[in-house]
């Protein structure tokens, strides 16, 4: 049995079938942020592993499938099967309105899913918005929103300024939450700030932070090390094509540098092995100061892990979205 030593005492065991499972847990996994469960920590096991024994192989295929991201432009069959959809072309790009069948509440999600704006929604985007359907009764509008190398990050805003519209004719601001994933979660916050109506809730999962060069990016560079998804040359990518002729200062990219004075209450998990993690204090403060109300969710896990619904941490993730969203005061 083969045993790899990891980083701040964690010790993960190759099993002969080829999966690593955790030991023992990271310090701090415990108390607030609990420790993380036997699936997830294979999960998380094997990529570490699989980085290990292909110089970072896991990373390379996130930075290839993201420089070259397959063409999506449909849903899932089964979406179709279990739920009331709607097709709608908005430019040259899709919306899709996915409600349930039957008693649907009266609240509707933008889910902007992530992928470095230049992939379009994947299978695990997919899992989340159905259990978000079938949970919550909620109405979900995903948008294959316009993505790099061909638009920047404020075309995909002003794309999803258009979506926003088309939810308005149907659901009041009061009844609507913007919501997203990694680079999704920075459009989702961008977006409130360039929306006169605001929506109700905002939910943000594992924002991508702290993109500035110079003395801001070193904490990304120290941290990119036990982040075993995102490389440096993947954010890289990112920025220059996504970010073309936009500060990286800018709001619309961002999160840290927007005003949130105003803002409705915003929902934020994150995780502690992220590369964007070091930056994520300097959010929090920034929304507090803004005096938006804040509910947190930090777990000792990898970047984006609520998408996991293979989890029992993302499928209780979206379970605290749904929870979010129908109360009416945060507690």
């Amino acid at each position: 049995m083969l045993k790899q030593v990891l980083h701040d005492g964690i010790q993960w065991m190759l099993k002969p079938w080829g999966l690593c499972v955790s030991l023992y847990s990271r310090r701090g996994s415990c108390g607030i942020m609990g420790i993380m469960s036997l699936k997830y920590n294979i999960i998380e096991g094997f990529v570490r592993f699989w980085n290990k024994v292909s110089r970072d192989g896991v990373k390379r295929r996130i930075y290839e499938h993201l420089e070259k991201p397959p063409v999506v432009q449909e849903i899932p069959s089964y979406l179709y099967k279990k739920f009331n959809v709607s097709k709608i072309e908005l430019g040259n790009d899709l919306l899709f309105v996915i409600g349930p069948r039957k008693n649907p509440c009266d609240k509707a999600v933008l889910y902007i899913a992530g992928g470095g704006g230049r992939a379009k929604p994947g299978k695990r985007h997919f899992k989340l918005v159905s259990r978000l359907v079938k949970q919550g009764g909620l109405t979900v509008y995903l948008g294959f929103y316009p993505c790099a190398p061909d638009v920047n990050v404020r075309f995909s805003l002003r794309w999803l300024q258009k979506v926003y519209a088309e939810m308005l004719k149907d659901f009041p601001s009061k009844k609507t939450v913007f919501a997203g994933d990694s680079a999704g979660a920075n459009l989702a916050l961008s977006l409130c700030n360039r929306v006169v109506s605001k929506p109700a809730k905002v939910i943000a999962v594992s924002p991508a932070i702290g993109f500035a060069h110079g003395e801001v990016r070193k904490p990304l560079e120290a941290a990119e090390k036990s982040d075993p998804l995102i490389s440096m040359k993947t954010l890289d990518l990112i920025l220059d094509s996504w970010c073309k002729n936009v500060s990286l200062d800018s709001p619309d990219v961002e999160p840290v540098n927007i005003n949130y004075e105003g803002y409705p209450p915003v929902q934020l998990f994150y995780g502690t092995k992220d590369m964007f993690f070091p930056h994520m204090d300097a959010l929090i403060a920034n929304i507090e100061a803004g005096g938006a109300k804040l509910e947190m969710h930090r777990k000792n896990a990898i970047h984006n892990w609520p998408i996991l619904q293979e989890t029992r941490e993302g499928r209780r993730a979206v379970k605290q979205m749904v929870d979010f969203i129908e109360r009416q005061v945060i507690r």
